[in-house]
């Protein structure tokens, strides 16, 4: 395998991760988008040795902003200045909850599963232990 494979990749899953950090902190300026794509990608040029590793890393974060998007929700709602959430604001806040739950649930869990599978793979290719010599 070449050695800008995994950075390709890197740039693609990057941008994977920054659309689902600009969907979860929605509106937000394109320059914290920008920043947040360098940041991603850069994350997984040096976490990702394969390409299977910058994948599940990525699936990772993608579990992990989908964790922290009911957060941002109410963190931006007490931030208009809302003391008490409306009948309609709540429906929306719960909607919210359960989707990103939901996701996280999902992405967490395909990230665990390619991890493990990299894991197996690693350790086929691995020789045997030789058994200890006899004296």
């Amino acid at each position: 395998m070449s050695e800008w494979t995994p950075k390709i990749n890197a740039v693609a899953a990057g941008v994977v991760v920054t659309f689902g950090f600009t969907m979860v902190w929605n509106p937000i300026p394109v320059s914290w988008a920008a920043g947040a794509g360098l940041g991603f990608t850069a994350l997984l040029v040096w976490l990702g040795s394969t390409p299977r590793h910058v994948w599940a890393w990525a699936c990772l974060f993608l579990g992990l902003e989908s964790l922290s998007w009911p957060l941002v929700q109410m963190i931006k709602l007490r931030m208009s200045g809302v003391v008490e959430p409306t009948e309609e604001q709540t429906r929306d806040l719960v909607g919210t909850m359960f989707l990103g739950i939901f996701f996280a649930t999902f992405w967490l869990t395909f990230a665990y599963g390619v991890f493990r599978w990299i894991k197996r793979g690693e350790q086929a290719t691995e020789p045997p232990d030789a058994p200890p010599p006899k004296s």
